[in-house]
């Protein structure tokens, strides 16, 4: 099945939107019908939650800032067979939205009671530089640097998703969107972040090598980093 992703923004760019649990409730209430229709029982959400607050790594180039991502399987992601779904969104905020491809080098580790997935799960947004062509983009970034973030991060799971094409006329231009989720505490430990397992040696070992990485298929100042809490949204009384 493809994949729908669609990305709710804020138009204050001074508030990232009200509190996790209350946005959730108003992303529920306003897509579980319209999923359901699509035969959709389960999606994600990504928030800023609490757990998540002050991280260490939260880089935004696009001018708005995110309030949500959500993403969901279904039959077709066109347009036209999702407008019920990016209508209902609209009503949180302005909405851009991606049919996108979905794989998993590392799975995702299942949700707690309350949906949420163990961890900070950053969302970065890439644009591919006009330096190398879209084949090679996708070689350098799904077949050399996938094993080399694995390495070099203290990465619980890592979801990459391929933009295959833009559902909306004023998505940014962006080639690829992953997931990666971290322990907790690399929110706010670096060290912990690139799983340096307390050596400064380590550390700087695995910083320079994803920096080196990353320099091959992406430009400085194209990706957002987005940290967030990952919940698995569950359809029980569609239209309610």
């Amino acid at each position: 099945m493809d994949m729908l992703l669609a990305v709710v923004w804020s138009d204050d760019p001074e508030r990232a939107g009200p509190d996790a649990s209350r946005l959730r409730s108003d992303i529920a209430r306003a897509v579980d019908g319209p999923l359901a229709d699509l035969g959709v029982t389960e999606y994600v959400v990504n928030v800023r939650d609490e757990a998540v607050a002050g991280a260490m790594i939260d880089v935004q180039v696009t001018p708005r800032p995110v309030l949500a991502a959500v993403r969901a399987r279904v039959p077709v992601a066109s347009a036209t067979a999702c407008a019920g779904v990016l209508d209902a969104l609209r009503g949180l905020g302005p909405v851009s939205a991606w049919s996108v491809t979905g794989s998993e080098p590392l799975r995702v580790p299942e949700p707690g009671e309350d949906g949420r997935c163990p961890g900070m799960a950053n969302l970065a947004f890439l644009r591919r530089p006009g330096r190398l062509d879209r084949d090679e983009w996708l070689r350098v970034w799904l077949e050399e640097h996938t094993p080399v973030a694995i390495e070099t991060q203290s990465t619980t799971a890592y979801t990459q998703h391929v933009v295959v094409r833009a559902l909306t006329g004023d998505a940014p231009e962006i080639a690829g969107i992953v997931e990666e989720v971290f322990p907790i505490e690399a929110a706010g430990d670096l060290g912990v972040f690139f799983d340096s397992r307390g050596s400064d040696e380590r550390l700087s070992h695995n910083i320079k090598a994803m920096t080196a990485s990353t320099a091959r298929f992406l430009d400085d100042g194209t990706v957002d980093a987005i940290p967030t809490g990952r919940y698995v949204m569950r359809i029980r009384s569609p239209h309610v």
